[in-house]
């Protein structure tokens, strides 16, 4: 892919979209804005992971990872499946355990 592909949401106002982005092999949706036909991507100080929930100090584009090419597809067949609202042929998705309001067994599990 030699350019990034940018969509751009219809309701939005300020040129808000997403753009489909390749960066060494690996394909990624990244939050980002059009504007005068240039786009920009936006970018993030995600949390530290020592535990202070403070940021890094480095800034990130704002991204989801959706992998190589073919796992991309693989993804993006599998949520395009369950938004039509039919069976996925390929992947499952995991089976929730417990209830949504139900709390969890262990606390000290938690990622912050």
């Amino acid at each position: 892919m030699t350019q990034d592909i940018f969509y751009e949401y219809e309701d939005s106002q300020f040129g808000d979209g997403v753009v489909l982005n390749e960066y060494r092999n690996e394909f990624s949706f990244v939050a980002a804005k059009q504007k005068d036909g240039k786009t920009f991507m936006e970018w993030m100080y995600p949390q530290k992971k020592d535990g202070t929930k403070g940021p890094i100090d480095k800034s990130l584009p704002w991204k989801i990872k959706l992998g190589s090419k073919e796992e991309a597809i693989r993804l993006l067949k599998f949520f395009l499946e369950k938004l039509e609202g039919g069976p996925s042929a390929s992947v499952e998705a995991p089976k929730q355990t417990r209830r949504n309001d139900a709390p969890p067994e262990d606390y000290d599990d938690a990622p912050f």
